[in-house]
């Protein structure tokens, strides 16, 4: 797409983004604790388990109790959809979708419409709602809203729930008896998917579409983290820890593929540039878009669907052909159900 669009567009959301952070930055930034979770013991959560207690609420919605627990209770219950390509999906790969920060549309629209590409070449969707985003938003008064924040020990924090949300369905999907899983993050859930593969062994590929691949550059550069930028005056606090060229991922290297917007004004090319020579130079698309307009694309949607389909098979030898997926999304689930 031509600059001309995808430039402006990415302008726009980043001064709708301002408006609304300026107007809720209200937090103190508690960067002493912020800086005590950074390096405490197992930031990146090797101790979660699968839960026990998920279980469907209706369709192919489910919920389960989060491993972490912050003060607001609608944060801390784990919610998201499943998308089964087959009354036996089990037998199918799995692939988690991360959707980016704000993005609720993308999870009612973007999401779903990525998982019946998945599910017709039979590969099961599941989508997460990140914390402090949909359902899981705080709504008491006083409360942290928002998962970027000028509180930066909870900004720090739902980092770490995210990380073990995430890897307590990578476990769940595991004991279904889910054979291979991956992971397609876009933007924030990028990010953060990157961590997450950097420190979690049971998964087989991911996809990263326009990663904050270092997140203290983007504090320091884009116009809404002003607020945040205040926080981390004269705090000495680092984010380095969460930087992917801090970390290397778990799984081979032709088994990642990076999307990078050539146009991106929110995430820096360079910055992943950097972290894609550290890992090895995995497969990268260099593509003509910014950071909003990259969403919008099903011609792209479509071709990273069969990139993953390929890499979901890739070890079985089979073909999949298109077809349609089973009426009926959680049929043939295992799981418990919510405890009295």
């Amino acid at each position: 797409m031509h600059p001309w669009f995808t430039r402006p567009l990415d302008r726009l959301i980043i001064r709708l983004a301002a408006a609304a952070m300026s107007c809720n930055a209200r937090h103190q930034p508690h960067a002493e604790e912020a800086g005590a979770l950074l390096e405490g013991d197992d930031f990146f959560c090797a101790f979660v388990k699968g839960p026990s207690d998920l279980v469907f609420t209706g369709g192919n919605a489910f919920q389960f109790r989060s491993a972490l627990s912050t003060p607001w209770e609608n944060n801390n219950l784990v919610r998201g959809k499943l998308f089964c390509c087959a009354e036996n999906w089990q037998q199918f790969p799995t692939v988690i979708l991360l959707h980016g920060w704000n993005d609720e549309l993308g999870y009612r629209f973007r999401l779903p419409f990525c998982a019946a590409l998945l599910r017709r070449k039979k590969v099961n969707a599941l989508a997460l709602e990140l914390p402090y985003h949909l359902q899981r938003r705080p709504r008491a008064p006083g409360a942290v809203t928002d998962f970027i924040s000028e509180d930066l020990f909870r900004m720090v924090e739902a980092t770490r729930q995210s990380i073990a949300d995430t890897r307590a369905l990578v476990k769940w999907l595991s004991g279904q008896g889910c054979g291979r899983i991956g992971l397609w993050g876009t933007s924030l859930g990028a990010w953060l998917g990157g961590l997450i593969i950097c420190h979690e062994p049971q998964i087989d590929f991911a996809v990263l579409t326009i990663p904050l691949a270092k997140l203290e550059r983007a504090i320091a550069e884009l116009v809404f983290c002003a607020p945040i930028r205040k926080s981390f005056a004269n705090s000495g606090l680092s984010l380095a820890k969460l930087n992917l060229v801090s970390h290397r991922p778990l799984i081979a290297t032709e088994s990642i593929l990076i999307q990078e917007a050539e146009d991106d004004l929110f995430a820096a090319k360079d910055a992943i540039e950097e972290f894609w020579q550290a890992w090895g130079q995995p497969e990268i698309w260099r593509l003509r878009h910014g950071h909003i307009s990259i969403l919008m694309s099903i011609p792209l949607m479509t071709r990273t669907a069969k990139w993953i389909t390929d890499k979901s098979f890739a070890e079985r030898g089979c073909v999949i052909l298109d077809q349609p997926p089973d009426e009926n999304p959680a049929a043939g689930l295992r799981h418990s159900r919510v405890p009295h």
